[in-house]
């Protein structure tokens, strides 16, 4: 036995296990605006974040020194004053910020609630459907992917397609399957105001929630659609069909992609992305495949499996998409060049 790896993996447990308790804390902290109010400071003592969020301030210092010790915040022993550095404000709390992570804490501890109902799976077979899954996760996950629609969606990742951006300013038709709260769909219905969008969900509460977030938004050429993917009637209908971080969760995706391949237009394309993970698990072991890999029997996998679908988990990597637009029918399938920690993107043609 090699004792230098026994060391090693044991430290890495407790790691985890410090992760696991700062995910906690940080789910506190973003639930109580804890983290918003300290960027809105040069510095503050523990009793007068306290005073100002109206909390407990004996709680309220022991989570700071729980994030300073996290080091998700600093602190200056001298006065006892605790502050947020430009770079901590800009991960932690600006919701525009393309490196904001308050959508994973929102998704972290809710999701843990669900472990019992889990375990029952493992023995049992079966799932949690998507509407029982928990009232805070469907906001999460639109917290966790706005940074990346608000700021590379139309500025990066569709001019990556050729020919794509002059199409969508003259007008086009443009499908965003599995829409969620309807984010993305809000983001390119603003940029291209000649175009119209259709915003396509299952989950209803999502849907509700879209066509609220357009409405305040005033945006006139989005309409919204409760709708299975793989149910889909449409023929030769769209220019352009986005279908973003969801076809691994589908109940038939291999069903969903042929509908979406009938529905586009000859020439039309399809904007596809999945995580930033590999089929291959050894690959995987880095912080953003090792998140992707492990939140999927917690959620994207046992949503699929509640209806006895494919259950195809998180991580289909590169070679399960081709994999699936080829049994779809599709003859054109290409990794596009964008470059994202998160997420990488695949152009599909009929």
């Amino acid at each position: 036995m090699d004792q230098k790896k026994v060391e090693e993996l044991a430290f890495r447990a407790l790691g985890d296990l410090g992760g696991t308790f700062t995910m906690a804390l940080a789910y506190i902290g973003d639930h109580l605006g804890l983290f918003k109010l300290l960027s809105k400071e040069k510095s503050l003592s523990s009793s007068k974040l306290a005073e100002k969020a109206e909390l407990n301030e004996r709680y309220v210092r022991e989570w700071l020194k729980a994030m300073v010790a996290a080091e998700y915040l600093d602190y200056d022993p001298k006065p006892d004053t605790y502050s947020m550095s430009p770079e901590q404000a800009y991960v932690l709390a600006n919701e525009d910020s393309p490196m904001f992570v308050g959508g994973g804490f929102q998704f972290s501890v809710p999701t843990l609630y669900n472990i019992p109902r889990i375990l029952d799976a493992f023995r049992f077979g079966g799932g949690i459907p998507y509407d029982e899954i928990g009232d805070r996760v469907p906001c999460a996950i639109e917290r966790f992917f706005r940074p990346g629609y608000v700021n590379h969606l139309t500025q990066e990742w569709l001019p990556s397609v050729p020919g794509l951006i002059p199409k969508l300013e003259a007008g086009a038709k443009v499908a965003d399957v599995g829409c969620g709260r309807g984010q993305s769909t809000a983001v390119m219905a603003k940029s291209y105001p000649n175009s119209e969008f259709i915003g396509i969900d299952y989950d209803k509460n999502s849907i509700a929630a879209a066509m609220k977030l357009c409405s305040d938004q005033g945006l006139k050429n989005v309409t919204f659609l409760q709708a299975a993917a793989d149910q889909l009637s449409y023929e030769n209908a769209f220019d352009l069909i986005c279908v973003f971080d969801c076809i691994h969760d589908m109940v038939n995706p291999i069903a969903t992609l042929a509908c979406i391949r009938k529905a586009l237009k000859e020439k039309g394309r399809i904007i596809w992305s999945e995580p930033n993970a590999s089929d291959n698990p050894l690959e995987n072991r880095n912080p953003v495949g090792k998140i992707f890999q492990s939140i999927s029997p917690l959620h994207c996998m046992t949503v699929s499996l509640a209806h006895k679908g494919a259950g195809l988990g998180t991580v289909i990597g590169e070679k399960g998409a081709r994999s699936l637009a080829e049994e779809a029918g599709f003859k054109g399938f290409k990794k596009l060049k964008i470059d994202n920690p998160f997420n990488q993107f695949f152009l599909l043609e009929k």
